[in-house]
C-alpha cells in the first residue's frame, strides 16, 4: 500500500507523513490543474488520505473564493486516477451545525488509525458521536460557507470513489 496524503503541510497532514508508506502529494488547490500528471507519474499510490482544506489565515477565512478553490480541485483530482484509489476524506463536525465544542478532541493518532481502518463509509470522529443529521440553520456565514464546502466535496468522493470513507473529524488536539 501506498498513501499519497493530500494536505500534508497542515497539522493531522505532518503527523500523518510520520505513518509508513505515505508520500506528500505536493500539488495545492491553486494548481490542481496538476493532479492528473502527479498521479501518472506515481503509479504505486493506490490510497488517497485527503486532508487539505482552502481557508485563509487572516482576515475572512472562507468566502466564496476559497468554496470554488477547493470544490474545483477535488473536481480535478475526481477525474484523475484518484478516484480508483481508496479515498479517505477528511470533513467536519461543522456540517451538523456544531462550531464550537471544547469537549470531543481526537488526537492525531487517533485520526491516523481511523484513516488506516479499511472500513468504508461515513464515520464520526470521536467513533462515540451519534450525530447523522446535517444541519446549516445556525451557523454563521464562514461557517456556513465551510461546511458546504465539505458537503460538496463529500458528494463528489460518493459519487466517483467506490472505495471511500468519509471522516467528520471534531477537533484535534496536539
Amino acid at each position: 500500500m501506498t498513501i499519497a496524503v493530500i494536505g500534508a503541510t497542515g497539522l493531522l497532514g505532518r503527523a500523518m507523513m510520520k505513518a509508513q508508506n505515505t508520500i506528500a502529494c505536493p500539488i495545492r488547490f491553486e494548481s490542481h490543474d496538476k493532479f492528473g500528471d502527479w498521479f501518472d507519474q506515481n503509479p504505486m499510490v493506490d490510497t488517497v488520505w485527503h486532508v487539505a482544506r482552502a481557508c485563509r489565515k487572516n482576515g475572512v477565512r472562507r468566502d466564496m473564493s476559497t468554496f470554488l478553490l477547493e470544490t474545483n480541485a477535488m473536481r480535478s483530482l475526481l477525474k484523475t486516477r484518484a478516484k480508483d484509489c481508496r479515498f479517505v476524506y477528511a470533513s467536519t463536525k461543522v456540517v451538523y451545525g456544531i462550531t464550537h465544542e471544547d469537549v470531543d478532541k481526537v488526537t492525531a493518532n487517533q485520526c491516523i488509525n481511523e484513516f488506516s481502518n479499511p472500513d468504508n463509509g461515513v464515520v464520526n470522529l470521536p467513533l462515540d458521536r451519534k450525530e447523522h443529521t446535517i444541519s446549516l440553520h445556525n451557523l454563521g456565514k464562514e461557517h456556513k460557507i465551510y461546511a458546504l464546502t465539505k458537503l460538496i466535496c463529500e458528494g463528489m468522493v460518493r459519487k466517483y470513489c467506490s472505495k471511500f470513507k468519509i471522516l467528520r473529524i471534531w477537533d484535534i488536539i496536539d
